[in-house]
């Protein structure tokens, strides 16, 4: 009798430890590749003239808004199931001419958010980019 005693003195803190315990949470080597997409649309903001412009680009590709230069490195886009977010890493660069040369000074480079524009903001006194989508062609 009191064998069972002991025994069930040592067994009930696993059986509770077993009941409480969590689902390990992904790590970086388990996220689906499969919600990065190929297409980003960007919003940019002359705020001089108050004109907005639906930029859509591919992954890699470098385009001109003003005298902003921008690259979309990825985007990736939140599964239905779950809250809808899409995410873009962007690098901006500003092109300004010094000593009669060409040069391109980097202004950003981060991750934007569609739902929430003022986390990670480009910060220009000319323009404002706002992350709108990502999408695959």
């Amino acid at each position: 009798m009191r064998k069972n005693r002991i025994i069930v003195a040592l067994l009930l803190p696993l059986i509770f430890a077993s009941a409480f315990a969590q689902e390990p949470k992904p790590t970086l080597d388990k996220i689906d590749p499969s919600r990065f997409t190929n297409m980003v649309t960007i919003q940019g903001l002359n705020k001089t003239t108050a004109k907005i412009s639906i930029l859509t680009m591919k992954i890699g590709e470098k385009i001109s808004f003003g005298t902003l230069r921008i690259i979309a490195h990825k985007c990736w886009q939140a599964p239905l199931d779950q809250k809808p977010e899409n995410k873009i890493l962007i690098e901006v660069f500003e092109a300004k001419e010094e000593d009669g040369k060409d040069k391109e000074d980097r202004i950003f480079y981060g991750w934007i958010f569609a739902s929430s524009p003022s986390v990670s903001g480009i910060e220009h006194p000319i323009y404002d980019l706002t992350a709108i989508s990502c999408k695959n062609k």
